[in-house]
């Protein structure tokens, strides 16, 4: 097993060095490059007129969009509430940044900037400020999987999904291998939880509580905002999307997931026999408002804040991971 010594080594080595940085921004700017190519591509495919013609018109859509933004923070505020004592005001800049460095930097980027910010504010250590963002996050990951095994139940329940269709092929031992697996690895986490997760039981429920009811609430609201520009459109099409929206948002790392979510609900329009300029066109909107939305709150934010942390990040990179580095070793 490799310990931790010769992982920090490693890793100071061949992946922090200033050579292997600039090939994971390239690596980064490569697969944001070829995402923007390909939907280009299928927009001429489509035709840049038709989508234009199919662009979202409904003041609903626009107020829906407002709405779902703002979710996200909010419900962060109440849950690091939780376990940081910080004004509430506070709490919610700091969570539209991380939001921004997630959704346009890369997946999990914000948590970094999430664990600078509270090195500020909370007098706690290092090691419990990762603790608890480490803990807010398999809470969060926990109720975002809950909701897709239920949101997948629901499709195969309905007939939306044909289950035999999707498993009918697969080798029995394939089945019963997976199910060791699992089984093991629920064990495991059983047994072990103790060490990968500190947060007493009832404060974790509520948080829990808290992260599920914002993904059922967002998932919603986003089904709403869809069946406004293409009401035709069955409810079964909008849970798929919702779906493959969860999937794509839980890919760790992925740099603009909501432009991949733009190539994937074009492809997913042609399977499903939609108005594909249409859900390009809504598709296309959503992203770009993100974007334009994420940069101006970026940019008042970081204007009014005293927070040198928000501007000087990049700066601060190095000496959060080496913080990070001892924290762990600590423990």
């Amino acid at each position: 097993m490799i310990s931790k010594e010769t992982f920090n080594k490693f890793k100071k080595t061949y992946l922090d060095t200033p050579r292997a940085k600039q090939v994971q921004k390239f690596a980064r700017r490569l697969v944001i490059a070829v995402i923007v190519g390909i939907i280009i591509y299928q927009l001429f495919d489509i035709g840049w007129d038709e989508v234009l013609r199919n662009l979202p018109t409904q003041p609903l859509f626009y107020i829906l969009f407002f709405i779902l933004y703002l979710t996200l923070p909010v419900a962060e505020v109440f849950i690091y509430r939780q376990v940081w004592a910080v004004q509430k005001w506070k709490m919610f800049k700091a969570f539209l940044t991380k939001r921004v460095y997630n959704d346009e930097v890369m997946g999990y980027s914000g948590e970094l900037f999430l664990f600078i910010w509270a090195r500020k504010y909370m007098s706690s250590a290092d090691s419990e400020i990762l603790k608890n963002i480490r803990d807010n996050n398999i809470l969060s990951a926990v109720s975002s999987n809950t909701v897709t095994v239920l949101l997948l139940g629901f499709l195969v329940f309905t007939g939306v999904l044909d289950l035999e269709e999707l498993i009918g092929n697969v080798d029995l031992l394939y089945i019963i291998a997976g199910s060791v697996i699992a089984a093991i690895v629920v064990a495991l986490i059983v047994q072990f939880r103790k060490y990968i997760f500190e947060l007493p039981l009832k404060k974790a429920l509520l948080i829990f509580s808290i992260y599920f009811s914002r993904f059922i609430i967002h998932n919603g609201l986003m089904m709403v905002l869809w069946a406004v520009v293409i009401p035709e459109a069955p409810l079964s099409t909008w849970f798929i999307f919702v779906a493959i929206m969860i999937v794509v948002n839980r890919i760790p790392f992925l740099p603009s997931r909501d432009l991949v979510f733009l190539l994937a609900g074009i492809e997913l329009s042609r399977m499903l026999d939609m108005t594909t300029a249409a859900v390009a066109g809504m598709l296309l909107v959503y992203s770009v408002l993100k974007k334009i939305t994420n940069l101006i709150f970026f940019l008042v934010i970081s204007y009014y804040s005293k927070d040198p942390e928000i501007i000087e990040l990049k700066n601060k990179k190095d000496i959060a991971e080496q913080s990070v580095s001892t924290s762990l070793e600590e423990d």
